[in-house]
C-alpha cells in the first residue's frame, strides 16, 4: 500500500484588514493535522502567511487540504489550479465552499462541507484503501457523469472529544513561538442576518474541558493570548468557572483578549474575574446604535445598554474594540452618527465595516440580487460589495474612510492616553497606519466605485451570476 503524504494548508490574501497587524493562524487546520497525525498518517501544516510558505514545497506531497474564508478563497483556488494541473489529489475545505461546493469543485477533486474532523480522515481512509465514498457524510465531489454529489452532515462534532491544535507540524512554527490563539467552543444560538458561524457549526454551544483549556494555556503564558471563540462569554457560568480556573491552577496569561457581546457586560462577577485574569480588551458586536437596524442585524441587545456595557469593563480597566456593521439602508449621516458615538463614550477602538453578504448567510440570500461583483477577495468588511438602498456604494464606501480616519486621527491618538488603558496610544495609532495603507492600496477600487464600473459591468454582462 502506498504511504500517502498530506499537507494542510491554510489561505491568505494580500488585502489590507481590520486585522492585518495582529495576523493569528486559525486552530482548525493544526486540529485537523493532529487528528490525522494520531490516526498514523503522515500530515504536515502550512501557513501562507507565514514566512517560509512556497507552493513549490507542495509538491512532494499526494494529497493537499486546503483551507480558507471568502475573502481568501481567491488565492486558494489558485493554489488548488496549480496543484491539480500537477496531478495532485486536492481538497478543500472551510465556510466559503461549504456553501459554495460546486464553484469550489471546479478548482478541487473534493469539497468537505461544514466541519471536517470527521469526514476528512474518512475520505483520507477511502482514498487510501481503495474504499467507497458513499458513506462519508459532509463531502461533495464530481461523479464520472459530471453530477454532483453531495451529503451533508446533520450530526455535530463532538467537540470536547478533540485533541488540541498541533502547530508543531508546521516547519514553520517554532518551539518556543507557538501561536497564542486558543479555541475553547463552538457553536452559536444567535442567528445574525451576516454571519456564517450557525449555519456551520450549528445553534448548541460546545466546549473543550476546562483541564484541557488549561494545559493549551500552559506554553503560552508569557504572551498576549487570544481566545478565538466567536463568543466567549456566552454561557456566562462557564465562562467564570473557566477564569477561575485560571487563577487556581496560576494559568493567567500575560493579557489576553477575547469576543464578547454587549449584554455579557452586564454581568459583575463576570468581569471582575476578567480583571483578575488580565483581560486587555474584548471585540464586541454593538454592531449598530439604531434599535431598527439591531433588530434587522438578529441583535439581541438594545441600544441603551451599550453605553452601560463600556462604563463596565472601563470600570474594570477592560478596553473595548467595538464592532459596527452600516446596512444596506444606512447613510454617510449613519457612519457619522456611530463614530459620534463611540468617541463621547470613549470606546478605545472601533472597526467599521460594511455589510457582507458571506455565503450561507441571511444577508447573502436577502441581497445576493444587490451585489456589486463576486470578486471574493474584495468580501472583507472593508469594501463595500452590495448597492445601498438609500445612497451610492461610492458614498457609504467613502463615509467609511473619512470617518475611521476621524477615529483614528492623529489628534486622537496623541490626546488617547488613560491611566490603566495606556495600551490604547498604540493601537489606535494601529488603527491610524491600517486605514492609510487601506486607501492607498485601494485607490482602483475606490475609483471603480465612483465610476460606478460594477453596475455598469452588471447590465453589460447578463447572467454575471
Amino acid at each position: 500500500m502506498k504511504n500517502y503524504k498530506i499537507a494542510l494548508v491554510e489561505t491568505s490574501t494580500e488585502s489590507v484588514h481590520v486585522y492585518s497587524r495582529t495576523y493569528l493562524p486559525r486552530v482548525g487546520i493544526p486540529t485537523l493535522a493532529e487528528i490525522l497525525n494520531k490516526l498514523g498518517y503522515s500530515c504536515d501544516i502550512w501557513f501562507q502567511s507565514m514566512p517560509g510558505f512556497c507552493a513549490d514545497r507542495l509538491l512532494s506531497y499526494d494529497i493537499i487540504g486546503i483551507g480558507s474564508l471568502t475573502n481568501t478563497i481567491t488565492n486558494a483556488y489558485k493554489l488548488a489550479d496549480y496543484l491539480k494541473k500537477l496531478g495532485k489529489i486536492v481538497v478543500m475545505g472551510g465556510p466559503h465552499v461549504t456553501f459554495m461546493p460546486e464553484e469550489a469543485l471546479e478548482h478541487c477533486d473534493y469539497v468537505i462541507m461544514g466541519e471536517g474532523e470527521t469526514a476528512f480522515p474518512e475520505l483520507i481512509d477511502a482514498i487510501v484503501n481503495a474504499k467507497s465514498l458513499n458513506a462519508i457524510k459532509s463531502l461533495s465531489y464530481r461523479l464520472p457523469n459530471g453530477d454532483l454529489y453531495m451529503v451533508k452532515a446533520e450530526d455535530v462534532v463532538d467537540y470536547e472529544s478533540l485533541p488540541s491544535p498541533n502547530f508543531s507540524l508546521s516547519s514553520q512554527v517554532k518551539n518556543n513561538k507557538i501561536p497564542p490563539i486558543i479555541t475553547t467552543s463552538r457553536g452559536c444560538p444567535h442567528n445574525c442576518s451576516f454571519c456564517s458561524v450557525t449555519p456551520i457549526f450549528g445553534r448548541r454551544y460546545r466546549f473543550k474541558s476546562n483541564s484541557q483549556v488549561i494545559n493549551e494555556l500552559r506554553p503560552v503564558l508569557d504572551r498576549s493570548v487570544c481566545f478565538g471563540d466567536d463568543n466567549f462569554c456566552a454561557n456566562s457560568k462557564r465562562a467564570k468557572d473557566l477564569l477561575q480556573e485560571m487563577i487556581n491552577e496560576h494559568a493567567v496569561p500575560l493579557r489576553w483578549s477575547g469576543q464578547m457581546t454587549v449584554k455579557a457586560a452586564l454581568d459583575e462577577d463576570l468581569l471582575d474575574l476578567m480583571q483578575k485574569t488580565r483581560c486587555r480588551i474584548m471585540y464586541i458586536g454593538i454592531e449598530s446604535v439604531d434599535p431598527e437596524t439591531l433588530k434587522k442585524f438578529g441583535k439581541v441587545h438594545e441600544v441603551d445598554t451599550i453605553a452601560h456595557c463600556i462604563q463596565n469593563m472601563h470600570k474594570h480597566n477592560i478596553g473595548v474594540h467595538g464592532m459596527f456593521v452600516l446596512g444596506a439602508n444606512d447613510t454617510p449621516k449613519t457612519a457619522k452618527q456611530i463614530v459620534d458615538y463611540a468617541i463621547t463614550t470613549d470606546i478605545d477602538t472601533i472597526q467599521l465595516c460594511s455589510l457582507t453578504p458571506f455565503p450561507g448567510t441571511i444577508a447573502y440570500q436577502e441581497y445576493q440580487s444587490r451585489l456589486l461583483h463576486k470578486e471574493w477577495k474584495y468580501f472583507d468588511g472593508m469594501h463595500v460589495v452590495i448597492e445601498p438602498f438609500n445612497c451610492s456604494a461610492f458614498e457609504i464606501q467613502t463615509a467609511i474612510v473619512e470617518q475611521l480616519q476621524r477615529f483614528y486621527s492623529l489628534r486622537r491618538i496623541l490626546g488617547s492616553y488613560c491611566r490603566g488603558r495606556s495600551w490604547r496610544i498604540k493601537y489606535r495609532a494601529g488603527g491610524h497606519y491600517l486605514i492609510h495603507r487601506w486607501i492607498r492600496e485601494n485607490s482602483e477600487y475606490l475609483e471603480r466605485l465612483r465610476n460606478n464600473f460594477y453596475k455598469t459591468y452588471m447590465k453589460e454582462k447578463d447572467g454575471f451570476f
